[in-house]
């Protein structure tokens, strides 16, 4: 063996020793600047954020008409009627407030001369998913006949149902 491992350290080899550094590490890769991959991973999230951000205010905008007839109608149906007349002009309000939503969607001259069994077909076509009950037609006839004030209650508690569906759910 070699006796100069062995041995304590001389003088010389502290000198040596002493001279040597710890060995330096580079520092850190940092994040910035990012890579182009980033970039066009960033610019197409932002864009896809705008553009559903466009997308939400847009339908905002498109379906405005819908809150406002719902809170009309929900109006009408916070009132209380208490006699069949009351009840029968009731249906004949609701029926002018899906008149004047249609007339707003589809244009006047498409649904102003609708009336009756036509209106009711209207109504169904544009809102197919939404179940038409089969008394509607004659709910609507009731509220211009001298009726009964279960009859009229029943015709009425029917046309809120209905019409309260048809506003959400009917389209283009």
């Amino acid at each position: 063996m070699n006796s100069t491992m062995n041995s304590p350290m001389n003088p010389q080899n502290a000198h040596l020793l002493a001279q040597l550094q710890d060995i330096q590490l580079p520092d850190p890769v940092g994040w910035w600047p990012l890579a182009f991959t980033w970039w066009v991973l960033l610019l197409s999230l932002g864009a896809m954020l705008l553009a559903l951000i466009w997308f939400w205010i847009e339908r905002r905008r498109r379906n405005a008409y819908r809150r406002e007839a719902l809170q009309q109608l929900q109006q009408l149906i916070d009132q209380p009627y208490s006699d069949p007349s009351a009840q029968q002009a009731a249906i004949l309000q609701i029926n002018a407030l899906l008149k004047q939503v249609a007339i707003t969607v589809y244009g006047r001259a498409k649904v102003a001369p609708l009336y009756g069994q036509a209106w009711l077909d209207f109504l169904k076509t544009n809102a197919e998913f939404i179940a038409q009950p089969q008394e509607l037609l004659d709910c609507l006839q009731l509220a211009y006949q001298t009726a009964l004030e279960t009859e009229s209650r029943q015709a009425l508690r029917v046309w809120q149902d209905y019409a309260k569906q048809w506003i959400r759910g009917h389209h283009l």
